[in-house]
């Protein structure tokens, strides 16, 4: 049985050459073409989020979606996340705890994921998609963990970065629909041609991406990633 470190170095390496490409992009940009430099973030991103379907650790189906790495790999996946989360906020020099009200940041990511998640259930039943096995109790923590560190890497280039400089050029309610959307259209790729999951993956970000960004031009970016987290928690763990 192969081991998690090897599953994980496996990993490491598969993605090695593209982040090196993405390495001498950011070191060749200068930091006033801030957009691109953004967007050689979202890349990379995207195709380190989407390796993990090779490498086994999730498993997306039209209905739902697992994650099946062992928890050791959640939790090093959660910890390269956050400092990923720490290392290009500071790079970017991305504002995201400023103003930070903690009571606002958890009534409205806890609404939000509650949204996102029944809003989600309801297409869901609608359309009558199958459900994938119910993951095992033990496996709760790392899952939550994972969903809460990995997403917040992910909302930090989306909603941190990209929306934020969208606010500047158009409404906050604009704003946050054209970020989710993107957000969806990131997931493209994912949906149609690495899980061939197709539209449910499509319409699931959508509404994940849009209720992000309303939350985060309310309460800011804690919020918008306790939301997206949580309500990937909730997917993970087969809540509906």
């Amino acid at each position: 049985m192969v081991s998690s470190a090897s599953l994980l170095l496996g990993y490491l390496l598969f993605i090695l050459p593209a982040g090196l490409l993405a390495l001498v992009l950011l070191v060749a940009l200068p930091r006033a073409l801030a957009g691109a430099r953004l967007g050689v973030h979202i890349l990379f991103f995207i195709f380190a989020r989407d390796a993990m379907s090779p490498a086994g650790f999730w498993q997306l189906g039209a209905g739902s979606m697992r994650l099946t790495a062992p928890a050791p790999i959640l939790l090093a996946l959660a910890g390269m996340s956050a400092a990923l989360f720490v290392g290009v906020a500071r790079l970017e020099r991305a504002t995201w705890c400023k103003s930070l009200r903690i009571g606002a940041a958890l009534l409205w990511g806890t609404a939000g994921a509650a949204v996102i998640t029944v809003v989600a259930a309801a297409l869901k039943a609608a359309a009558g998609l199958p459900s994938l096995p119910v993951p095992d109790a033990s496996t709760l923590v790392p899952v939550l963990v994972f969903a809460l560190l990995g997403n917040a890497y992910e909302e930090l280039l989306f909603r941190g970065m990209l929306q934020q400089r969208l606010m500047a050029r158009m409404t906050a309610g604009r704003a946050a629909i054209v970020s989710g959307a993107l957000f969806s259209l990131c997931h493209a790729w994912l949906a149609m041609f690495v899980t061939r999951t197709g539209l449910p993956v499509l319409v699931f970000t959508l509404i994940e991406g849009v209720v992000a960004g309303l939350v985060y031009g309310r309460a800011g970016l804690p919020a918008a990633a306790l939301a997206h987290g949580l309500a990937i928690f909730a997917l993970a763990i087969g809540v509906y």
